[in-house]
């Protein structure tokens, strides 16, 4: 089967966001298939003086394939008009367009598949979704996203839940809308038989542990309550925040002394610093997926979730689901869990056992499998 991968080169660099993993292990273990034929299609804008793409992209030693026209300007057009065709840019015996990321590409020569991780930008009940910007983001996504769904012969994505969502806003046929999941490195395994005590922590008391940052659409105002909340119960457990700050919160961070906030981290210090924290708190309001939270659960610490979008589907009976409102019921499960050491092993040896089913060679076969069904 030989494949042509459409990608945006920069989400694939690492660090990367979980989209930019779900390119990255999707693509590399379709390479390593017997039989398939793999090669990238993206625009030469992103081609390095030695002719490859930038080393920070895990893909760059793949075969590629460019046009020569700037990336943004040829999806608008693309999604606007349905023109340019990408037909010249493919090669004459190929079986499938594929898209790991939200994309629509006007092609007639092969069938095409893109992913679709996420329609959060349909949902009307966020607590940004009167914003302007959200507004704009929807009016944006609107002008492709029925076609896309329409015209592409399978459309990916990484859960049940996003799945149902395609089909109830915008009525997406569910015979084609195909769930592959994401899946968790075994490096996140590996670390969770490491005690603690031996690890480099980034602060002396016990802390629980934010993945992405504080940001409005990551929980970042449920995240300060619990903060204050902590303080004021006088409890010693800190918040380490991984991630960057939106504007909005830089000033408010500072005014609590039990946060700390590290900025980006990179990939391979991710593990350490899970199994360092004596859970993680995940409160974000809406995610297609959530991969922090089976991170958390291959690294052998508690996952708390909040109650919302997929997370309750991605951690099962394994992971903590919360309210994200319920502050004080959330800061008494982080102080019970930092202090009875037996409770939150129990959490991360039943997170462990979960967590394994979550693998990319599996994502990978997915994907596989139905290209070779929707051919």
């Amino acid at each position: 089967m030989r494949i042509s991968a459409y990608i945006h080169p920069i989400r694939t660099y690492l660090p990367c966001t979980g989209v930019g993993r779900h390119m990255n292990h999707i693509l590399l273990g379709l390479a390593q298939l017997n039989g398939v034929e793999l090669e990238l299609l993206f625009s030469s804008q992103w081609l390095g003086k030695d002719g490859k793409l930038d080393p920070l992209c895990p893909l760059r030693n793949l075969p590629q394939r460019t046009f020569s026209t700037p990336e943004n300007t040829t999806e608008r057009t693309w999604k606007l008009f349905g023109y340019p065709r990408m037909d010249k840019y493919l090669p004459e015996q190929i079986d499938w367009l594929y898209a790991p990321m939200e994309t629509y590409i006007p092609v007639s020569k092969c069938p095409v598949a893109v992913t679709i991780h996420d329609v959060q930008a349909f949902e009307t009940n966020l607590p940004w979704s009167r914003t302007w910007q959200h507004q704009w983001f929807r009016y944006k996504w609107g002008r492709w996203v029925r076609r896309a769904l329409s015209e592409c012969r399978i459309v990916f994505t990484v859960s049940e839940f996003s799945k149902q969502r395609m089909v109830e806003l915008l009525g997406g046929d569910p015979q084609k809308i195909v769930v592959v999941g994401n899946g968790v490195e075994q490096s996140f395994f590996d670390i969770a038989s490491t005690n603690p005590a031996d690890l480099q922590r980034p602060v002396e008391a016990s802390y629980t542990l934010i993945i992405g940052g504080l940001r409005q659409k990551k929980g970042g105002n449920h995240v300060l309550a619990v903060a204050e909340t902590l303080l004021k119960r006088q409890s010693s457990l800190n918040i380490v925040v991984a991630g960057e700050l939106e504007a909005d919160y830089v000033e408010a961070a500072k005014a609590y002394p039990n946060i700390t906030v590290l900025g980006m981290v990179p990939d391979e210090d991710l593990p350490q610093l899970l199994r360092g924290a004596s859970s993680l708190l995940f409160l974000s309001p809406y995610e297609g997926f959530g991969i922090p939270a089976l991170e958390a659960m291959a690294a052998g610490i508690p996952a708390i979730v909040a109650n919302r979008a997929s997370l309750p589907e991605i951690v099962g009976d394994a992971g903590i689901v919360v309210n994200p409102e319920a502050t004080d019921a959330i800061v008494e499960i982080l102080i019970n869990l930092a202090e009875n050491t037996q409770l939150a092993a129990e959490y991360g040896e039943r997170g462990r056992e979960h967590a394994a089913q979550y693998t990319w060679s599996r994502c990978t076969e997915r994907v596989i499998t139905a290209l070779q069904k929707f051919a």
